[in-house]
């Protein structure tokens, strides 16, 4: 994928996981340009709904050995009044066209394969997780997983019968599944806490933890990790929410700058301590920049910058490496001097 960082996506597939939750496949529209993604990342779809266009992140759910070329899935969950998961839930149809972004994100597997892992799922935060373990189921080789899936009821459980399958093929992917309310025949009652790891995981402080889920559940398993005497940097999470505030910018330029969108050609003033997207966003040519947590978090808004200077105080949405290849997140970077954005 060169050029623009979204292509066109068709929708090909889609299917219940259960009663509010649906998984979505696409195909890319020329996946000879190089459309990859690595177990554990996510997307950026842009959707146009009610006439303008929304942009939200995504895990991918699948893994890359189990799609055709090209093609990748997501799994939604369907929260009332949410303007994006009702859209795709109630109105998005197979053959429709959205756009897509690469896939980026370093909530992934560690290198050595054969390192003893506890996967900490809360609720939907399970779709990476279950990318990862469908990776390695996959690849047919041995591996060793603790595969802890928390949800409110039984009939809230997902991808059972697939995890059950991956238990029984023996390579090392062991899942346990557990409800906040009631239990039935293999989904136990129970909740996450220090107690229930010792009883299911015995050693699992001495294991490297991924998790995700809401905030509040991984906010609980690290400090559960931690006060146990885990190392703090075996732990590993992914979550796609905005921070409480934006970051905070010390503004040394005190005048007007110009930003210069080369292809576009366009110049456009940035008063001081404007980020780029805004400046970009309030002039009167009509550019959008396509955007989703105006936080620093998602790289949704990644362009390169040809030239100039800004602070860019972001949340961890942009590599180093990128970074020095001249990329800024363009929602959280103030311009310190006339600069100029490849756009």
């Amino acid at each position: 994928m060169t050029g623009s960082p979204f292509v066109a996506a068709t929708c090909i597939d889609i299917r219940r996981e259960n009663w509010n939750v649906k998984t979505f496949r696409f195909r890319v529209a020329n996946p000879d340009n190089g459309f990859d993604f690595e177990a554990g990342q996510y997307v950026t779809l842009g959707l146009e709904i009610g006439g303008e266009t929304v942009y939200r992140c995504y895990t991918v759910s699948c893994a890359p050995e189990n799609q055709g070329p090209g093609e990748f899935e997501i799994t939604v969950k369907h929260s009332p009044g949410g303007l994006v998961s009702t859209w795709l839930h109630e109105t998005l149809k197979a053959k429709a066209k959205v756009q897509v972004s690469r896939a980026t994100g370093d909530f992934v597997l560690p290198d050595d394969r054969g390192e003893p892992l506890l996967f900490i799922a809360g609720g939907v935060g399970i779709t990476p997780l279950m990318s990862m373990a469908r990776h390695l189921h996959a690849q047919g080789k041995s591996a060793d997983i603790q595969f802890l899936q928390f949800a409110r009821t039984p009939g809230d459980i997902l991808f059972r019968d697939e995890l059950r399958e991956m238990d029984a093929s023996s390579n090392g992917i062991v899942p346990h599944l557990f409800a906040s309310h009631s239990s039935d025949s293999d989904c136990q009652a129970g909740r996450l806490c220090t107690d229930l790891l010792d009883k299911i995981v015995p050693g699992w402080k001495s294991r490297t933890v991924l998790c995700c889920g809401p905030d509040s559940f991984m906010a609980d398993m690290r400090e559960a990790f931690v006060s146990s005497g885990g190392d703090p940097t075996r732990f590993h999470q992914e979550s796609f929410n905005v921070p409480d505030s934006p970051p905070a910018h010390v503004v040394t330029n005190t005048g007007v700058s110009t930003v210069r969108l080369s292809e576009s050609g366009f110049d456009v003033s940035c008063e001081p301590g404007k980020t780029v997207l805004e400046a970009v966003h309030a002039s009167p040519h009509g550019v959008k920049i396509p955007n989703a947590c105006r936080s620093g978090v998602c790289g949704t808004c990644k362009l390169r910058m040809l030239d100039g200077n800004v602070d860019m105080q972001h949340n961890g949405g942009i590599t180093d490496e990128e970074v020095d290849e001249g990329y800024i997140l363009t929602c959280c970077s103030v311009p310190l001097s006339n600069i100029t954005i490849e756009y």
